[in-house]
């Protein structure tokens, strides 16, 4: 993992291939044709329009060092580098933990306890997401009425919780006041940036290269092995045969678990999917929407067609102390794919997907 201070240093093309340097790099890339395997999985990622793709062409983006090896052991060249950010290797910075709520998970599996194994699951899964979460400058503070005047006058108040004479008052900077520029709004904006954070996004930006790096993987053999992919999310794959058994062993951290074998599976696009096994039960993934669709439902979003469906919406507000609940609101779920360009048939049928082209 990349811990301790960033440094800025000057890297060329060359050093890199020929040093081992651990960190970020903004490069400039070129990856393999789509028609093979690692061009169609898409090996690395950009921002592109205010979304994450994997394309092919050319491009350039920020990239882990670890991550952009890895495609260049598969066939992307590395045009240029224009900077880059190096870190000291942490090396099994999470290993203890890790191993911890893993044993924790199995053990309440085998115990019949379905809480402790979710938690531990969580915290396994989640965990790192705390080091990469965009955090508001917020405080908490006990106070006094005078104490809290003075509060109200330079900051926005969140929330408040009476304590006999005193108040738990929740704060933050006024929008007006970051905007001020003068000497008494830049003591504010110190005082309130000079509290630890407890993010890292180093960390964050990491373990999600290595979970791509991983699935990515999986999915190059997959198709090597002549499978085809017809879904894939974080940690997941939909495939029309199986993987070797040494590929799945649902103890070991990262390796499969065989969930499923289906029947029929009509995939829309991330999170929205629709299975139905072996055992003829039907499973329903709908991201966003706390009801189920039915089969026909799944049906009408693989032809592209809107559905207009009515959902219970719940509205918090700290501010105000109030939970609203709004029922019978209209609710809509558009059948959009963005991230990678849809393949039809000479019918007109949806039958694949492939990477978004640039030039």
């Amino acid at each position: 993992m990349p811990v301790g201070l960033p440094k800025s240093i000057k890297l060329t093309r060359d050093e890199f291939l020929e040093e081992n340097i651990f960190g970020f790099v903004e490069a400039t890339v070129r990856s393999p044709s789509s028609l093979t395997k690692e061009g169609y999985v898409g090996l690395l990622p950009i921002k592109f329009q205010g979304r994450l793709i994997c394309p092919v062409g050319q491009f350039t983006g920020w990239f882990f060092s670890e991550e952009l090896r890895f495609a260049l052991d598969n066939g992307y060249q590395l045009i240029s580098i224009k900077q880059a950010y190096q870190f000291q290797r942490g090396d099994n910075a999470f290993y203890d933990i890790i191993q911890q709520l893993n044993k924790m998970k199995i053990k309440a599996q085998e115990n019949n306890q379905p809480t402790i194994r979710n938690i531990s699951k969580l915290l396994m899964n989640s965990m790192y997401g705390r080091f990469g979460m965009h955090t508001e400058n917020i405080h908490h503070k006990i106070v006094n009425t005078k104490q809290l005047t003075d509060i109200a006058n330079h900051f926005s108040i969140l929330g408040e919780i009476p304590l006999g004479n005193f108040v738990l008052v929740t704060y933050t900077l006024k929008e007006s006041t970051t905007q001020l520029g003068s000497q008494q709004s830049q003591n504010l904006i110190s005082l309130l940036e000079g509290s630890p954070s407890n993010t890292n996004v180093a960390i964050a930006a990491a373990v999600t290269s290595y979970s791509r790096m991983i699935i990515n993987q999986y999915k190059l053999d997959a198709l090597a092995l002549g499978l085809e992919i017809y879904y894939s999310d974080t940690d997941s794959l939909v495939l029309n045969g199986a993987l070797p058994e040494n590929y799945c062993n649902s103890a070991a951290l990262g390796k499969f678990k065989l969930e499923h074998k289906f029947t029929e599976g009509i995939f829309i696009m991330p999170k929205v999917y629709y299975l139905l096994t072996e055992e003829g039960k039907e499973i329903n993934k709908c991201k966003g929407f706390s009801g189920k669709l039915n089969r026909s439902q799944y049906l009408d979003l693989l032809e592209g067609k809107t559905l207009d469906l009515r959902v219970t919406k719940w509205i918090r507000s700290l501010k105000n102390h109030s939970i609203q609940i709004h029922r019978d609101t209209p609710y809509q779920i558009k059948p959009t794919l963005n991230k990678r360009n849809k393949i039809y048939d000479s019918l007109g049928k949806w039958v694949n997907t492939t990477p978004i082209i640039l030039p």
